[in-house]
């Protein structure tokens, strides 16, 4: 099917791109990899009177340690997530599932910013990111703000961002010692994920309890899903099989899959025991090999 015509806005600047959206927040999209957007286009779902490449906007894709933290912009594409030494040093399994990712050509072209602002519920970074307290950047034409990562999606392919706005940058701070992080995902079959699960934890030098804990949940509720209820089971314990498998219990019935192609309702929440147990039991192993 042939794509609607459009007006294409190539804009210099962050605060240029913002005007722009603030102008015709119904109308103009933002275009910066282009591998969802485009698909929606021609199958005529969305029909933007204005595409807005922000591609060639300076300083916006980089990978940067300050020190304390590391900064991820906009513009930095999964590739670049996948091949650098900063991510692999300090967050490896996000360097190891970027490999994972759709194909070599897909990975070379989308961005974070477009896979965070997509808000689309099969997707693999925003687990992470919630599981490592992320927290993103966005702007308008006048000012910015910084707000945790998991409060950015709303629902289905929807977020908080107000006419005007840009996701500029990931921020995640750089983690204690004995952390440990796992990710694991399941795909039915296809390159997006029917179920992903993202647990991390920090322990105690000294005793090795779990003073901390993330479990996050994706592709099996409208939004990343942050399930507390599981974290309150790991904190202020040393891991035992029989707690990971707790967790993973409580984590199952949490969630609130949809049955389609990748799989029944119960045939999910059985994988997200299965993944949630296996990413406890190594986001605790992790932990332990670095304390």
């Amino acid at each position: 099917m042939p794509l609607r015509s459009f007006e294409y806005i190539e804009p210099a600047s962050v605060s240029e791109a913002c005007q722009i959206l603030g102008d015709y927040p119904e109308e103009a999209r933002i275009c910066a990899g282009g591998t969802s957007l485009l698909l929606l286009m021609k199958q005529s779902i969305v029909r933007p009177r204005y595409l807005v490449n922000i591609k060639k906007i300076p300083r916006l894709c980089y990978i940067e340690n300050d020190g304390a933290m590391v900064r991820i912009g906009a513009l930095t594409t999964h590739h670049d997530l996948e091949v650098s030494p900063l991510i692999a040093q300090c967050f490896p399994p996000i360097a190891e599932t970027e490999h994972e990712i759709a194909n070599v050509r897909v990975r070379s072209v989308g961005t974070v910013g477009g896979n965070l602002g997509f808000a689309e519920p099969l997707t693999d970074l925003p687990p992470m990111f919630m599981a490592l307290d992320a927290s993103v950047k966005i702007e308008n034409a006048k000012q910015s703000r910084l707000i945790p990562l998991g409060t950015l999606f709303v629902g289905h392919y929807e977020t908080i961002l107000e006419p005007g706005e840009l996701i500029t940058e990931v921020q995640i701070s750089r983690t204690p010692k004995s952390f440990g992080l796992k990710y694991l995902r399941f795909s039915a079959g296809s390159d997006k994920p029917a179920v992903g699960c993202a647990v991390s934890v920090t322990l105690d030098d000294s005793t090795g309890v779990c003073s901390n804990a993330r479990v996050v949940l994706g592709c099996v509720a409208p939004t990343p899903l942050r399930v507390e209820a599981s974290e309150a089971l790991l904190v202020g314990r040393e891991f035992r099989p029989q707690l990971a498998e707790q967790a993973a219990r409580v984590a199952s019935e949490a969630c609130s899959p949809l049955e389609d192609i990748r799989g029944s309702e119960q045939y999910k929440r059985d994988i997200v025991k299965i993944l949630t147990a296996r990413a406890v039991t190594g986001a605790f192993e992790h932990a332990k090999r670095l304390s």
